[in-house]
Order: C-alpha cells, then sequence, then structure tokens
C-alpha cells in the first residue's frame, strides 16, 4: 500500500483528508508539526500534502531547505489568501502544485491519485520507467542478470539501451563482478578493431611501446556491452564469434592465449535479423548474441514515462546546478504534447536547454520546435516552407486533441465532452490522425 504524509494542524481538516484519502486504499501519516514532520518525510512516502502555516514555522521555508531527493516527490501546499506567495515560492523550489483555502477536496484527492500512480512503491526502485511496457522490461532485466547468457537489446537511438545494459550488470549476483566496458562499435576504425578488441603485446606493431588489455580482457568475469554491433565488418563478426565460443583469444604479437570469462551484452538500433537474413550480419554470431532478445519501446509510445522521466531530469539537474528547478503546468503539457522522436536523449537536451533560457528557475515557456532549435533564430521565417492547408488544419488538430488526451489522463469519454464532441467523431479522428489513446 502506498503511503502520503500530511502535515495539517487543523483537526477537522486532517481528519477529512485521512479519512477521504485511506477511502482511495492509500495509508496516510498525519503530522501537526514541522518538527514531527522532520522525522517522516524521508521514509518513503509517494506524495505530500502540507499546509503553508503551521505551529513552528512556515512548511515553504522548511521545504526549500530539504534535500533535493525529498523535493522531488509530488508536494501540494494547502494555503490562505495571505500566504499565496509562500505557495509560489515553494512551487518554483520543485512543489507540484498549490491549492488556495477554501479548496475542492476531490480535485486534491484526483491531484494525489495521479501523482502516487506514477510513483513506486517505496520498496521498488524504478531505473528504466514507470510504464507497463518499460515495467515489463525491468521484469525480463531481473530475471535475466541472474543467468550469464548473452543478451541483445534492440531500440531506437536515446531509448536507452546502455541504460538497461547497465542495470542488467549492476544486478548480476557473482562474487567478485568484473567492469562495465562499453564500446561503441561504430566509433572504432577498421583497422584498429583487432587491436583494441583484443590487445597487443609490445613491439606488435609500430607505435605498440607497452602492453595493452583489449576490451575483452578488461571485462573478465563483468560485462561486455557492444553498442551498435551491426556496425562490425564481417572479418571481425568471424574473429568475435570464436572469442565468444573458446571465451580466450591471442592479443596481436602474443604467442599464447588470453582467457576471459565476461558477459555479452549487445545493443542496435538496426533490425539485425533482417541484416542477418540479407547476408550483412553472421548468422552463428547473431545467434550466440541473441539468447535473451530485449525490445526498449520509443518514449513516444509510453507517454507515463515522459513525466516521470522529466522530474527525474530535473531532480538531476538540481543536484548538478545547486539551485532550484520547477515546471509550469503549461510547460509540462508542451512536454508531454511532444513525439520525442530523439526519445530520452532528446528529453534530456530540451530540458537542459530550457533551463538555460529560464527564469529564476522556473521553466515556463516552450522552446522552439524545430531539431536544431537555434534559440537566436525567430520563431517565424519568411522562407518557411508552405504546406498545403489541409495538412496544416490536420498536423493543429493533431496536436489539440493529443494535448487533450493528456489532460484527461487517456479517457477518449472525458476528452470528447472537453472538446465538445461525441466519443464517436473523437474515435475517428483518432484513427484518421493516427493518435493512440
Amino acid at each position: 500500500m502506498k503511503s502520503v504524509l500530511l502535515i495539517e494542524d487543523d483537526a477537522i481538516m486532517g481528519e477529512s483528508l485521512v479519512q477521504r484519502l485511506e477511502l482511495e486504499g492509500l495509508h496516510v501519516r498525519w503530522c501537526r508539526r514541522l518538527d514531527e514532520a522532520q522525522t517522516q518525510v524521508t521514509q518513503g512516502h509517494a506524495a505530500v500534502i502540507s499546509d503553508v502555516r503551521l505551529p513552528d514555522g512556515l512548511a515553504t521555508e522548511w521545504f526549500v531547505q530539504l534535500s533535493p531527493a525529498v523535493r522531488s516527490l509530488p508536494w501540494f501546499f494547502l494555503t490562505g489568501y495571505g500566504s499565496v506567495n509562500d505557495a509560489v515560492t515553494a512551487v518554483r523550489a520543485g512543489a507540484r502544485e498549490y491549492l488556495t483555502k477554501p479548496f475542492d477536496i476531490e480535485k486534491l484527492v484526483l491531484l494525489v491519485q495521479n501523482a502516487v500512480a506514477n510513483a513506486p512503491a517505496a520498496e521498488e526502485e524504478v531505473v528504466l520507467g514507470i510504464s507497463a511496457a518499460m515495467r515489463r522490461v525491468e521484469a525480463m532485466v531481473g530475471k535475466v542478470a541472474r543467468q550469464k547468457v548473452s543478451v541483445l537489446i534492440n531500440g531506437e537511438s536515446g531509448v536507452g539501451k546502455e541504460v538497461a545494459a547497465q542495470l542488467i550488470h549492476s544486478l548480476d549476483p557473482r562474487p567478485g563482478k568484473g567492469e562495465f566496458v562499453a564500446v561503441n562499435c561504430a566509433a572504432i576504425p577498421e583497422t584498429m578493431l583487432e587491436a583494441e578488441f583484443f590487445g597487443y603485446e609490445k613491439g606488435a606493431f609500430s607505435g605498440a611501446v607497452r602492453q595493452h588489455k583489449g576490451y575483452l580482457e578488461r571485462a573478465d568475469r563483468g560485462t561486455l556491452f557492444l553498442d551498435e554491433v551491426g556496425e562490425l565488418p564481417p572479418s571481425m563478426q568471424a574473429k568475435l564469434l570464436r572469442a565468444l565460443q573458446e571465451k580466450c583469444f591471442f592479443r596481436l604479437g602474443a604467442e599464447r592465449t588470453t582467457r576471459s570469462d565476461f558477459r555479452i551484452v549487445a545493443a542496435t538500433n538496426r533490425d539485425l535479423y533482417a541484416d542477418m537474413t540479407a547476408g550483412n550480419f553472421r548468422e552463428d554470431l547473431f545467434y550466440r548474441l541473441a539468447v535473451i532478445r530485449i525490445t526498449l519501446p520509443p518514449l513516444r509510445e509510453r507517454p507515463d514515462d515522459i513525466r516521470w522521466l522529466t522530474e527525474r531530469l530535473l531532480a538531476s539537474m538540481v543536484i548538478e546546478q545547486g539551485r532550484p528547478l520547477a515546471m509550469s503546468e503549461s510547460f509540462l503539457r508542451d512536454i508531454m504534447a511532444r513525439d520525442w522522436r530523439g526519445n530520452v536523449r532528446e528529453l534530456r537536451s530540451y530540458l537542459e536547454q530550457a533551463v538555460v533560457m529560464s527564469d529564476a528557475g522556473v521553466l515556463d515557456d516552450p522552446l522552439p520546435d524545430n531539431e536544431t532549435r537555434d534559440l537566436t533564430a525567430p520563431r517565424h521565417s519568411e522562407s518557411e516552407a508552405i504546406v498545403p492547408l489541409q495538412a496544416m488544419v490536420e498536423e493543429a488538430e493533431r496536436v489539440h486533441i493529443r494535448k487533450a488526451l493528456n489532460r484527461c489522463e487517456g479517457s477518449v469519454g472525458k476528452t470528447a465532452e472537453l472538446l465538445g464532441i461525441s466519443r464517436k467523431t473523437l474515435w475517428e479522428k483518432m484513427k484518421r490522425l493516427a493518435i493512440s489513446a
């Protein structure tokens, strides 16, 4: 059962909130003073509801002094008219929202429900995402990590393949575990592949002034992560296959073999099976690498993860920059409405730019919607391409419907009501515009 921390000195208000939240299946820990809440705020709660003015001080002043990890929780402040400025300060420091008294208790309950639904249970550590698809991936990763089998991870660029590989390595229970060695196969010149993978002895070739351990040797008892494995040329594929089969290899210039007991995790944004059937990738190597296959879906297909990732990335930026950061609801709605073709990598880059351009640590205005995002360029240009009017209308309709769906948490009925059209009309538009619920 997920837990909510309530900080409220008003006995009637506190009791009402406890009863109402418990009806929703939540466990509520009720504190009446800040000194009492101090010991509770780090106890793994999924959300925090707090009055602003309490007997022993202002909760907003206390909030901004808490650690970034605690402030990254969903915080909801309840405030009277006279303390609105204090609540706004808390929102700028990372609080989710504030409600002025008298407030709609059902609205608060709905906000808390949504926040708690996207929060992991206290005993869970979510690494890849909170969507159903990524929870299934994490469950598979947990099973794979306990067995020393080869894994092939598929997914678009920027989707988090290396993060998944690092998670497999971190969950590996082998005693005396070795290093996680990451190799970008597309970045190594073909003439250097053998030397970098297998290493070399001193004097093996001109310029080899000392012995060098290759990737395979450095990954002994650990994990060798081969990113963009489909870029390996055929000659290197054959040599890598033999090393995988024998768990031994020759350094360049060596007379004796070197043994290395490593797990291999490969990743690619290509259809490696299609490459294999077309004769561009060795069949025996493919099946050696792909004992277990894991596919990471693109970010646009798992909108539940967009908000979670945004908040997680901003929390890390708070730690990196040492200053509070908060985002407005309009900024978040814009984040949720974008397609993120570059996946998590593009989202991170976008947030970093938004932080640079923000005033007083509040992310409010969306950035220009173009791939290069030249922030010095005008938003519109006379040379901008003119598209057919119907295409422009459809794109505007698509964006508007997606924003409405996000606001209504994906409910088609509520979205149709919000847009003032029938469910049937909305379904037809969604089908025509290729919008998933």
